[in-house]
Order: C-alpha cells, then sequence, then structure tokens
C-alpha cells in the first residue's frame, strides 16, 4: 500500500479539523480513481460484514495492513515505534497529538535526527489487542523506585515491546526483589548501610584475632556477602538500613562469634570504667583513658600475647603519656608526672603509691 501513496498525494498542509487518519483527509479532499483505489484494497482487509459500514472499520484496516508500524506517543510529536526506535510525526499530520498512531509512510530523511512519519492514522490500544494478540504480551516485573529507594512490582500489557498499558506500585516478588535490591545495594557501596570507621575498626579487630588463632578473618567481600543475603524479605534500603551488619556478619559464622575471647572490644580498668580497645593495621591494639583510671593497674594489660599500648590522659583529657609499659611507667616517670598534675589539679587525688 505504501506504494500506492506517490509524493504528490502526501499531506502538504494541515488539515483545518482533526481528523483520525491522513488517509481519510486524503480522500475527503481528493476522491480521484488513485485515491478510489486506496480505498479499495482498504475495504479488501475489512471484515466482510462491515464493508461499507463506518469509519473506524476503514481504520481498522488500515493496522491489518501494517501491523508492524504501531507507535505510541512520547513527547511532542515524537513517537516511540514498535520494534524500538523514534520518529517525527510531521507537522501537516491530522493525527498530531493521539497516544497510539499506525506510521504509514515513513520517510528516511531525518527530522531532528529521527526519521519522518508523514501520513498516519490513530489507533485504539484495544484495536491492538483484538487484531493482533500474538504480537501483545503480559509481563509482570520489578523495578527500581529511584525516588523511594525501594523495589515496587510493575505489569505491562506490550505489543511488539510497545507499553500499551502499565501499572507500578504493589508487593513484588520477594525473590525478584531480593536480587535487585541485592544489585541496588552494591552500587550504593557497603558505607551506605554501615558506618564505614566501624567497618574498618572490626575487620582490623578481626585480623589480629586470626592472627593470633585458628578464627579466620573476614574480608570486605564477606561483608558484602552477608549485606547481600540480608536483601531476602526486603524490597527498600529503608529496611536494609536498620539490619546491624556488623553483628550480622559474626552470627553468619561460629568462629567469628569467638571473636571476643581473642579480641576483647573492651578492657575493664580497676576503677571499674570499661574502654574501648583499638585495633589498627600494623600496630598493638591501644586503649585510653584518665590516669586516675589506671591507679591499681600494675602492668599494661595484654591481649593475644602482647602488651595493649595505654594512652594516659590528664584530667582535661589531654594526653601525659603513651606506653606499652605501664610498670615502668609507675616506676620511673610517674613521680614527675605526679609533682605536675598535682600542682595544676591540687582537687584530684595523686597518690604517691598508684599500685
Amino acid at each position: 500500500m505504501a506504494a500506492l501513496l506517490s509524493a504528490g498525494e502526501r499531506l502538504d498542509a494541515r488539515p483545518s479539523h482533526p481528523a483520525p487518519s491522513d488517509l481519510l483527509v486524503m480522500m475527503e479532499r481528493d476522491w480521484t480513481p488513485n485515491a478510489r483505489r486506496i480505498h479499495d484494497q482498504l475495504v479488501r482487509l475489512m471484515p466482510r460484514e462491515s464493508r461499507g459500514r463506518d469509519e473506524e472499520s476503514l481504520l481498522v484496516s488500515i493496522l491489518t495492513g501494517f501491523p508492524d508500524r504501531v507507535a505510541r506517543r512520547r513527547a511532542a510529536n515524537e513517537y516511540l515505534l514498535a520494534g524500538g526506535g523514534s520518529a517525527i510525526l510531521a507537522d501537516s499530520s491530522g493525527v498530531a497529538g493521539e497516544e497510539f498512531i499506525v506510521a504509514i509512510d515513513v520517510e528516511a530523511r531525518r527530522e531532528r535526527g529521527l526519521p519522518l512519519i508523514r501520513i498516519a492514522s490513530a489507533i485504539r490500544p484495544d484495536c491492538l489487542v483484538d487484531l493482533n494478540a500474538d504480537r501483545v504480551e503480559a509481563r509482570e516485573g520489578v523495578e527500581w523506585n529511584r525516588q523511594a529507594e525501594r523495589v515496587d512490582a510493575v505489569s505491562a500489557l506490550r505489543y511488539d515491546g510497545l507499553v500499551l498499558e502499565e501499572s507500578r506500585g504493589g508487593v513484588p516478588d520477594a525473590d525478584a526483589a531480593a536480587e535487585m535490591l541485592a544489585k541496588r545495594a552494591a552500587d550504593a557501596g557497603i558505607g551506605r548501610f554501615v558506618d564505614r570507621g566501624e567497618l574498618d575498626a572490626f575487620l582490623a579487630r578481626a585480623a589480629f584475632a586470626a592472627a593470633r588463632s585458628s578464627i579466620a578473618a573476614p574480608s570486605l567481600e564477606d561483608v558484602l556477602a552477608v549485606l547481600q543475603g540480608a536483601c531476602r524479605g526486603k524490597r527498600s534500603f529503608a529496611e536494609l538500613e536498620r539490619v546491624d551488619v556488623i553483628a550480622a556478619v559474626r552470627a553468619s559464622r561460629r568462629e567469628w562469634g569467638r571473636l571476643d575471647e581473642v579480641a576483647p572490644e573492651r578492657i575493664r580498668l580497676p576503677g571499674g570504667r570499661a574502654v574501648r580497645v583499638h585495633y589498627e593495621a600494623g600496630k598493638l591494639p591501644w586503649i585510653e583513658s584518665r590516669l586516675q583510671d589506671f591507679f591499681g593497674m600494675k602492668e599494661s594489660p595484654r591481649i593475644g600475647g602482647v602488651p595493649v599500648v595505654v594512652h594516659l590522659l590528664a584530667p582535661n583529657h589531654r594526653p601525659v603519656q603513651t606506653t606499652a609499659d605501664l610498670a615502668g611507667f609507675w616506676e620511673r616517670l610517674y613521680p614527675q608526672v605526679r609533682r605536675e598534675l598535682s600542682r595544676r589539679y591540687p582537687k584530684h587525688s595523686w597518690p604517691e603509691r598508684p599500685v
């Protein structure tokens, strides 16, 4: 049929009133033998019982003749074509603004970088389903809601890949949601779901324990795997952010539950205060607290067979001394430190024999 539409018969000006088909406008303007021949060919494509009854049946026959030329309006006069690609609808077309059209005549000449649709007919989406059911496919899946940072269910009815109807929202398939959430979480990075400083400290602590026991140190890959596993039963970043990732890592393997035995997170001082033990790669573990909190502790504590470095602080929490030999500090340096601090902080107790 496209061969019957010569260049002279194409629309050269926009019709004075909207029309559902550029072909009908052509026929109304010039009922030439050629136009009648086009009409007759269209009629032959119509069901026998509908011939000669109405224009809508004629428009349906256009779809029958061009089932692969369906397009949907994307923006302004740009249309997305079934099977992929886009084209521009000519300003002269009488179906401008219609949601679905059949692109009868598409020129290779470019308009804004896209092919130009010169002649088209409007079509209702229910006709697409009724007349070409074999080209229609219903799909259900999941889609990432970027704004809500959530996996949503999506259902779509497609004609040769062209979306006819689509709905979003609702509860998605659990497995598909977990898979998509895990992918998006990996893209966002582990730092989105766990404080990176705390994670680095945990991994350094585990590495220290692994070097002094049979416990295998968890890696960053192990942490990521646990995070991926935590996506099961969830569909949003908000749910995932409520997961204690470090606790989940420790619970994922029995040996990691023994971490406190080899590398405790805290040490209790003689005065009753529990201080955090800091583990850093390539360094001895260390703790810090006010000097008075160590009164009664004769020697530096030991973890995994190595002494803990002690950071001794003044009452204003500024450093006074750092040592891994607390016994040596009491014997050699404390008398001088005691004289200085007792002058600066006379209200505090500074015994001559702190241990």
